[in-house]
C-alpha cells in the first residue's frame, strides 16, 4: 500500500504544487509527460489525444494499484491507515481530479454533467487544462474510446464498495455517473455499448441511497443539458420517491436545500424529529411528489407511492410527519378531481378505507378497534392540519352520523381521548363547510347511535369497536339508558351548535324545525331525511322527547336572537296555529275524518301510558306560549316584517281571526290573546299597498346579510384552529373584493396586519393579499397605517412583525400600479428612505437588546459557576461546520446589534420596498424623492462598509439598477420624467460604483455592481446618441439590455452568503 501510494505521488507532484516549478509552463498533461519515465510530450500538438490517453491510463493503473492494495491485506483499516492521513488523501483526490478534467469532461458531450461553477474545486495547481469544458467535443472515436478505458476501469471499483469506493463516491460520484450516462444513453455509441453501460448505470443508481441521488441529479439537469440526457436523468429523479424510504427523503432533501437560519441551529433540518420544512418548500415537495413519471400511469403511480404516505400519516412519534403527509395526500391527491374525487384510485387508496371503517358495510363487520382508531386518526390529521374547507365537507359529509354516534358513544362510556379526537372532527367542520342540512340532520337524529344492522360496542384493548346488533336486545332497560343519555346528547348538540358560529336565520331555522316536530309531529321529506332513513331505517319512538329536551335548550341559550328573527317566530307560530284550527274545526265536525295531531309518543315514554288531556288543549296551551312570544317580537324596536313570506302572513292572519272569532270551552283567554296579536300584525302594515309590493318584488338585505357574513368571518379569525382561521379570512377576503359597505377600514387594516403575525404561513400570505384587495379601493389610509406600522415610532413591534409588513407594502404597491402616484407615492418614498438611511433613532430597541445581554451574561455565570468552571463545548473546535456557523452567527448578530439605530434587516426591507415602488411608478414619485434616493444608496455603498453590511450594500445597488430599469422604461413609453441619469450626475455615480467594485470584499455586491456599470454605460451611450431603442436598434446601433440581477423578472430575495 506504502510503494503503491508513494508512485502515486511521485505521479501527481508536479501539478499538486505550482511553487515546486518555478519558471514551467503549460498544460497539466504537458506537466506530467515531461517527467523521466514517461515520454516526451509533443509540444507542437497540445491538444494530442495520444499524450491525454498516455497519462490517463497511467492514473487509471495507479488509482488501480492502490485499489488493489486496499484489498489484499485481511485487515482493511491497516491498509486504509495511509489513505487517511491528508497527504494519502489528497494523492488520491488529485488522480481522480485528473480523471475528471482531463478524462472524463473533454470526452463528454457538450452539457453533459455538471456545470463548471457548480462542481468542487480542482486542488490540481500544475497547469491548466488541455481542452477547456466549453470546447469539448464528445463525439470524436478517440474520445469516446477513453471515455469507455475510465468507466471501464472506475465504476467496478465504485461498485465493490471497498477500498477507494467510498473515496470515489465522495469525490467524482456526480462526475462518474454523467460519463456512464452518456455512455449508457448517448446517441453516438452504438447499441452494443449502450446496452453494457445501461446495466452499469442501473447499478450505480441502485448502488446509492434516494438522499445521495437527488443532489446528484438535480446538479445534472440544466437548461444546457441535452434532450436525451434530461430526459433520462428527469425519469430517474421521478421515480426515486417509489424507492423504499423515498417519501421521507425527499421530504428531507428539500427541507435540506431550502432550509435557512430559522430551521435549526446547524441550518438543517432534525431528520429524527421529522424534516422542519417550509410552506414553500412543502409546496415544492407536494407538487415533485405528485409529478407522475411518463413511464407510468397516474393510477399506478399513487398505488405505488400511497403506502408511505399513509405511514407518514400514521406516524404518531413525530407531529411534523403527520402534518406534511396530510398536506400532501389532501393538496396534492384528495384537491385534484382526476386523482382525488370518490371513485379514482386517490380517493379509494386514502380515503375510501377511512369512510369504510367509519360507515360499514355489514359485509365487513365488525370494525377491529385498531382499525377504527386508524381511521379517526387519519381523519383528524385531514381535517385539522389542512386548511381545506371543500375537502373536509367531502371527507367528514358523507360520514356525518358515524361520527356523530361515535362521539356520543365516547362520550358516555368514558373513552375520553376518543370523544376529543370525533369532537374536533365535527367542530372544525361545522366551523368551515357545514350545511343548513347537515345541521338539521343532526338535531333529527341525536340518538343515533348506530345504522340498522350495526352498532358501536366496547374494544378489546379498552377503545370501542364496531360489532354487528344483536336480535331482541332492545328491551326496557336499553329505553332506559337511551333517557339518561338523551341530556348529554343534547348538551353535546348545543357545544357543536355554539362551534358551528349559526347566524340567526339558522338558528331560527333549526328552532322552528326542532320545535315543530316536537308539538306537531311533522315528517321531514328532505334528502337527510331520506339519509337518515337509509343509516337506521324507521324513527325512533323517543323522538319526541328529545325534540323537547332540545327545544327547551335553544330557548334558553338562543331566545334572543330566535326573538330577534320575526320570520323564525312567524314560521314557528303559523303550523301551530293552523294544527289548531284544524283540531278545533274536527271537534266540531267542520272537517271529517281529517287526521289529528297528538303527543301520544311523548306520553308513553314520560307517563308510561297514563292520559292526559285531549290534544286540543295540549295545542290552546302550546299556541299560548307562541303567540306570547310572537306577540313579545312585535312590540320590539326590532320587529321588522321586511322579508317575510307573504304565504305565512296571510296563514297567520286566517289563523288569528278563526281563533279570536271561535272561542274554546277550555280556554277563553286564548282567543283574547289571539285578537291582540292580529292587532299588533296589522298595525305592521298601516303603509299602503305593504303586501301587495311584497307580492311583486322580491325584499332582500344585503346589509344583514354581509352583517352575518362579517360577524361570522371575525369569530372564525379567533378560533385556534388554522383550517377555522382560514375559513374566516376567506369569508373577509370575499367582503373585501365586493367592496362591501360593512366594513370598517381602519379597523379591518388593523385586523389584517394582526393576521400578519400569525404562525401559519398561509393566513399570513393571504392576509397579504387581502391588503391588497383593500389598497385597491382605499390607497391612503391602507399605505398610511402600514406605513406607520412599519416605520414603528414608538418601538412597539418586533423585527419580523415590522418585516412581514413590509412585504405587505411591496404587495400593495404592486397591486396598484400606476395608480400608486401623489400623496401616496410621497409617503412611501419618504419614508422608506428615512429607515434606510442612518437617521433612525431605537432607545428602547437598544435597551431591550442590552437586557437580554445582560440576561444572557448572567445565565452564563450562574451556569459556569454550578458547573465548577467553563462549560465545555459540544462542538469540535476543528469542526468546519461549526466555524461556518458561528461565522454566520456573528453576521446575524451584527445586523441587529446596531446601537441606536435600524436593524440592518429592516434597512434592507425598506430598500426593496423603496425599489418597487420606483419600478412600480417612477413617475409618481417624482424627482426629489428619486434624487434622494440615489443620494442615500451612494453614502450607503461609501459609508457601510462592515461585513454584516453587505445585505445592505447589494440593496443600495438594487435601488439604482431598479431607477435605471423605470427610466428606460419610462422613455421607451415615450413619457417625458423631466429628470433622470445624465451628464456629470451620471459620472458621480459610476464613479462612486467602480470605487466600491475595487474595494467591496463581498463576491455578490461586486458581480451586481459590474452589471449595473455596463448597464450605465450603455446608457451613456444611448444617451449621447440621442436615440430610443427601437431607433439605435433598426439604425445598427449596440442594443441596450438593462439585466435584471436575480434573474427570472422574479422579486428580489436578498439573502447573506457566506
Amino acid at each position: 500500500m506504502v510503494a503503491a501510494l508513494d508512485e502515486a505521488e511521485r505521479f501527481i507532484t508536479p501539478v499538486l504544487n505550482a511553487s515546486n516549478r518555478r519558471g514551467q509552463s503549460g498544460s497539466i498533461i504537458d506537466i506530467l509527460l515531461s517527467q523521466d519515465d514517461i515520454a516526451s510530450p509533443n509540444s507542437d500538438d497540445r491538444y494530442n489525444i495520444k499524450q491525454r490517453k498516455q497519462v490517463i491510463a497511467r492514473t487509471l493503473r495507479l488509482i488501480q494499484d492502490l485499489h488493489a492494495s486496499c484489498n489484499t491485506s485481511s485487515n482493511a483499516l491497516d491498509q486504509l491507515e495511509p489513505l487517511a492521513r491528508q497527504k494519502g488523501q489528497k494523492v488520491v483526490d488529485a488522480l481522480l481530479d485528473l480523471l475528471v478534467l482531463e478524462g472524463i469532461y473533454p470526452s463528454l458531450t457538450p452539457g453533459v454533467g455538471v456545470p463548471v461553477e457548480c462542481r468542487l474545486k480542482s486542488i490540481l495547481k500544475g497547469g491548466f487544462s488541455t481542452r477547456p469544458l466549453n470546447e469539448a467535443s464528445g463525439g470524436r472515436p478517440e474520445d469516446q474510446q477513453l471515455l469507455t478505458d475510465i468507466v471501464g476501469s472506475i465504476a467496478p471499483i465504485s461498485l465493490s464498495r471497498t477500498g477507494l469506493a467510498p473515496i470515489i463516491r465522495q469525490r467524482i460520484c456526480v462526475d462518474l455517473l454523467a460519463a456512464v450516462g452518456e455512455l449508457a444513453f448517448s446517441p453516438a455509441f452504438d447499441a452494443q455499448t449502450r446496452q453494457r453501460f445501461a446495466t452499469t448505470f442501473k447499478n450505480l443508481m441502485d448502488s446509492m441511497s434516494a438522499m445521495d441521488l437527488f443532489p446528484h441529479l438535480t446538479s445534472l439537469l440544466h437548461s444546457s443539458s441535452p434532450h436525451w440526457f434530461r430526459a433520462v436523468m428527469s425519469s430517474y429523479l421521478a421515480i426515486l420517491p417509489l424507492r423504499p424510504g423515498g417519501v421521507r427523503q425527499t421530504l428531507n432533501f428539500i427541507a435540506d436545500s431550502t432550509a435557512d437560519d430559522s430551521t435549526t441551529p446547524d441550518g438543517r433540518s432534525n431528520q429524527s424529529a421529522g424534516p422542519n420544512i417550509s410552506f414553500e418548500a412543502l409546496a415544492r415537495a407536494t407538487k415533485l411528489l405528485t409529478s407522475v413519471p411518463s413511464t407510468m400511469t397516474p393510477d399506478t403511480y399513487t398505488a405505488a407511492l400511497a403506502p408511505q404516505l399513509l405511514d407518514l400519516l400514521d406516524d404518531d412519534t413525530v407531529l411534523d410527519n403527520k402534518r406534511i403527509a396530510s398536506y400532501v395526500i389532501g393538496t396534492g391527491f384528495l384537491s385534484k378531481r382526476r386523482l382525488g374525487s370518490p371513485g379514482t384510485t386517490g380517493w379509494r387508496l386514502f380515503a375510501e378505507s377511512i369512510v369504510e371503517s367509519l360507515n360499514p358495510r355489514v359485509e365487513i363487520c365488525p370494525v377491529g378497534e385498531d382499525t377504527l382508531k386508524t381511521a379517526i386518526d387519519r381523519l383528524c390529521a385531514l381535517v385539522l392540519f389542512h386548511a381545506n374547507p371543500g375537502l373536509t365537507k367531502r371527507l367528514v359529509g358523507p360520514i356525518l352520523l358515524p361520527l356523530w354516534g361515535l362521539q356520543c358513544y365516547a362520550f358516555s362510556n368514558r373513552r375520553t381521548s376518543w370523544a376529543d379526537q370525533v369532537h374536533q372532527i365535527l367542530g372544525t367542520h361545522m366551523k368551515i363547510s357545514a350545511t343548513d342540512g347537515e345541521l338539521q340532520l343532526l338535531s333529527d337524529n341525536l340518538l343515533w347511535d348506530g345504522a340498522q344492522l350495526w352498532t358501536y360496542m366496547p374494544g378489546s384493548s379498552g377503545g370501542i369497536e364496531i360489532r354487528q346488533r344483536q336480535s331482541g336486545t332492545s328491551d326496557q332497560s336499553e329505553v332506559a339508558t337511551m333517557i339518561e343519555a338523551i341530556d348529554s346528547r343534547v348538551d353535546q348538540y348545543m357545544s357543536l351548535l355554539r362551534e358551528a358560529v349559526v347566524t340567526d336565520d339558522q338558528v331560527g331555522g333549526i328552532f322552528t324545525r326542532v320545535s315543530t316536530r316536537w308539538l306537531l309531529g311533522s315528517q321531514s321529506t328532505s334528502k337527510y331525511e331520506q339519509l337518515e332513513i337509509l343509516y337506521h331505517g324507521s324513527r325512533n319512538p323517543m323522538e319526541s322527547l328529545v325534540n323537547a329536551k332540545l327545544t327547551q335548550k335553544l330557548l334558553e341559550n338562543y331566545r334572543d336572537r330566535i326573538a330577534s328573527s320575526t320570520e323564525g317566530i312567524l314560521k314557528l307560530v303559523e303550523p301551530i296555529l293552523s294544527a289548531l284550527v284544524t283540531e278545533r274545526r274536527r271537534s266540531i265536525g267542520q272537517l271529517g275524518q281529517a287526521s289529528q295531531p297528538s303527543l301520544a309518543g311523548l306520553r308513553e315514554v314520560v307517563d308510561n301510558g297514563e292520559e292526559v288531556a285531549d290534544s286540543e288543549r295540549e295545542l290552546e296551551e302550546t299556541a299560548s306560549t307562541a303567540l306570547s312570544l310572537l306577540s313579545a317580537v312585535l312590540t320590539s324596536s326590532d320587529g321588522s316584517l321586511g322579508n317575510i313570506d307573504i304565504g305565512i302572513l296571510d296563514s297567520v292572519q286566517s289563523s288569528l281571526k278563526y281563533i279570536a272569532q271561535v272561542q274554546s270551552s277550555q280556554d277563553t283567554s286564548l282567543s283574547t290573546t289571539a285578537s291582540n296579536v292580529l292587532i299588533l300584525l296589522q298595525l305592521q302594515f298601516e303603509a299602503p299597498s305593504l303586501l301587495e309590493e311584497k307580492k311583486g318584488a322580491k325584499g332582500t338585505d344585503g346589509v344583514v346579510e354581509e352583517r352575518d357574513k362579517h360577524r361570522k368571518a371575525l369569530q372564525l379569525l379567533s378560533d385556534e384552529l388554522a383550517p377555522v382561521r382560514a375559513q374566516g379570512l376567506a369569508t373577509l377576503t370575499n367582503l373585501v373584493a365586493r367592496a362591501s359597505s360593512i366594513l370598517n377600514v381602519p379597523s379591518t387594516v388593523i385586523l389584517l396586519i394582526s393576521l400578519l403575525q400569525d404562525e401559519d404561513e398561509y393566513i399570513y400570505l393571504s392576509a397579504v393579499k387581502t391588503l391588497g384587495l383593500l389598497a385597491s379601493n382605499h390607497p391612503k389610509t391602507v399605505i398610511k397605517m402600514l406605513v406607520e406600522k412599519y416605520i414603528d415610532p414608538h418601538e412597539e413591534s418586533l423585527v419580523d412583525v415590522r418585516i412581514k409588513v413590509g412585504e405587505a407594502l411591496n404587495k400593495t404597491i404592486e397591486h396598484l400600479g400606476q395608480l400608486f402616484t401623489e400623496e401616496t407615492a410621497k409617503m412611501i418614498g419618504e419614508s422608506m428612505i428615512a429607515v434606510a438611511s442612518r437617521r433612525g433613532n431605537k432607545p428602547k430597541t437598544l435597551q431591550r437588546r442590552e437586557r437580554a445581554k445582560r440576561k444572557a451574561e448572567k445565565t452564563r455565570k450562574e451556569a459556569e459557576d454550578a458547573w465548577g468552571g467553563e462549560i465545555p463545548s459540544d462542538e469540535d473546535a476543528n469542526n468546519e461546520e461549526a466555524r461556518v456557523n458561528a461565522h454566520i452567527a456573528k453576521i446575524v448578530e451584527g445586523w441587529a446589534d446596531t446601537g441606536r439605530e435600524e436593524d440592518v434587516r429592516i434597512r434592507v426591507s425598506a430598500l426593496s420596498i423603496l425599489g418597487t415602488a420606483i419600478e412600480t411608478n417612477i413617475a409618481g414619485m417624482g424627482a426629489t424623492i428619486t434624487s434622494t434616493a440615489i443620494d442615500c444608496v451612494l453614502a450607503i455603498l461609501k459609508l457601510e462598509k462592515n461585513e454584516e453590511r453587505a445585505i445592505l450594500r447589494r440593496a443600495a445597488v438594487m435601488i439604482i439598477m431598479s431607477m435605471v430599469r423605470a427610466i428606460d422604461a419610462a422613455e421607451e413609453r415615450g413619457q417625458q420624467l423631466g429628470f433622470g441619469f445624465a451628464g456629470d450626475n451620471l459620472a458621480e455615480v459610476i464613479t462612486v460604483l467602480r470605487y466600491v467594485e475595487a474595494m467591496d470584499t463581498d463576491e455578490v455586491v461586486v458581480g451586481h455592481i459590474r452589471a449595473l456599470i455596463e448597464s450605465l454605460e450603455a446608457w451613456q451611450q444611448k444617451s449621447i446618441l440621442g436615440l430610443s431603442r427601437s431607433q439605435h436598434d433598426q439604425e445598427g446601433g449596440v442594443s441596450i439590455d438593462i439585466p435584471r440581477i436575480g434573474g427570472g423578472g422574479k422579486s428580489l430575495k436578498i439573502q447573506e452568503l457566506d
